[in-house]
């Protein structure tokens, strides 16, 4: 499977991602493009659009001061929706949450069109980012 269009669409993000290029990553999603994030905390909601969505990752780096890792263990696609299964590592405020994630995508026109966060224990992120 890593030679999908998909896949290489889902490394090319977390690529830029994981060195704080929110921008570039953010190229690689459609201008309507939709981030469904759970929860309760300033990061949860749906955020619509290209800007919206490029503004909750801005926060996530504010929020942790750049001291954020996403590894990424496994890559799968099909030819309309990808998926990364992802260790997360946050530190903020003094207090660290590492834990798996699974991240799933909607593709069109070879672009993330819409995207799914899913946290392995949705009451530690919320308290989390809470804090």
């Amino acid at each position: 499977m890593i030679d999908h269009p998909n896949v290489r669409l889902m490394r090319q993000v977390y690529d830029a991602f994981g060195v704080g290029d929110v921008d570039k990553a953010g190229s690689y999603w459609t201008e309507d493009a939709v981030h469904h994030y759970p929860g309760r905390s300033p990061l949860s909601g749906e955020h619509h659009g290209l800007q919206e969505s490029i503004a909750f990752a801005t926060k996530m780096f504010e929020l942790t001061d750049g001291k954020l890792q996403m590894d990424v263990l496994e890559l799968g696609a099909s030819d309309n929706h990808a998926f990364a299964l992802l260790h997360t590592r946050y530190e903020r405020n003094g207090r660290v949450l590492e834990m798996p994630f699974v991240n799933v995508a909607r593709i069109e026109d070879g672009k993330i069109a819409e995207f799914w966060t899913y946290p392995d224990d949705l009451y530690a992120i919320d308290e989390f980012w809470n804090a």
